[in-house]
């Protein structure tokens, strides 16, 4: 069944009027309006210390007001990922300044399919940005947010009434990379733009430039202190003045640390 937390452990409250469409939130009384920019955000924690399989990913709340509880039906790829279990965080966004701690469910059903939600009864509604939980499942494969999905999620109000969360967000899930690179631009030949990816395996400043065959500096593209990871970003064939460069055969060159790569792209018009 795709029916969330709040039809279950919150039984004790009375829901009234109309529906929102979709089997998880069926019967529940659906509003609008009091969190229009609140998101939901998932994203894999990096551990140097866990078991290369091992694919923990942080839950977090952002820009949220006079909220009590949360809800969402995250349906995943059975066949690469197996679910192990979800652990709660000190300190996380619905901790009660009291003993009292909040009620939970996190249901796993069917394979593929997690149900997860809490709500808070001391009375006192949460606010602002924090993280909440942690799902940690066994990968088979390099992880990729395109095999997560959050099919409904929603808030509950410190009154009780819920509304849909429309913003969620699931970030780059894969470990991070264990080398600089500097990837071949696509598309290529080109226009009117490009993608050029990098990968950095530690934080530090980097400089990411466009060249003619002369040498001459075009445009720079990145030129700043960034974390760990993937990184990807997009040039239009534009020059500094944001004039449009002629067809033509381009170099990029990236500086990491000690790290110096340097590409080659066609531009054709």
């Amino acid at each position: 069944m795709r029916r969330l937390f709040i039809s279950t452990i919150c039984s004790a409250l009375i829901w009234t009027g109309p529906a929102l469409a979709g089997e998880m939130t069926e019967g529940l009384t659906i509003i609008g309006g009091r969190n229009p920019s609140a998101k939901l955000t998932l994203a894999r924690v990096h551990d140097p210390a866990a078991e290369k399989e091992i694919l923990r990913v942080r839950v977090s709340l952002s820009q949220v007001t006079e909220t009590k509880g949360y809800g969402f039906l995250l349906e995943y790829d059975a066949e690469k990922y197996e679910f192990l279990e979800a652990m709660d965080l000190a300190g996380n966004l619905l901790s009660s300044s009291t003993e009292q701690k909040p009620l939970s469910m996190r249901t796993n059903r069917t394979p593929g399919r997690l149900e997860i939600g809490a709500v808070k009864f001391d009375g006192k509604g949460a606010g602002g940005e924090g993280d909440l939980l942690d799902l940690v499942f066994r990968a088979g494969v390099t992880p990729s947010a395109s095999d997560f999905q959050v099919e409904e999620s929603v808030l509950v109000g410190l009154d009780g009434a819920v509304e849909p969360l429309a913003h969620v967000e699931i970030g780059d899930l894969r470990p991070l990379p264990d080398a600089y690179g500097l990837d071949r631009n696509a598309p290529n030949p080109f226009n009117p733009s490009t993608i050029i990816g990098y990968r950095l395996p530690e934080a530090g400043r980097v400089r990411l430039v466009i060249y003619s065959v002369l040498g001459q500096e075009v445009r720079v593209l990145v030129n700043e202190k960034m974390e760990a990871g993937f990184f990807a970003t997009t040039w239009d064939g534009t020059d500094e003045l944001g004039r449009r460069v002629a067809s033509g055969v381009y170099l990029y060159r990236i500086q990491a640390g000690n790290f110096s790569a340097t590409q080659r792209m066609l531009l054709l018009k």
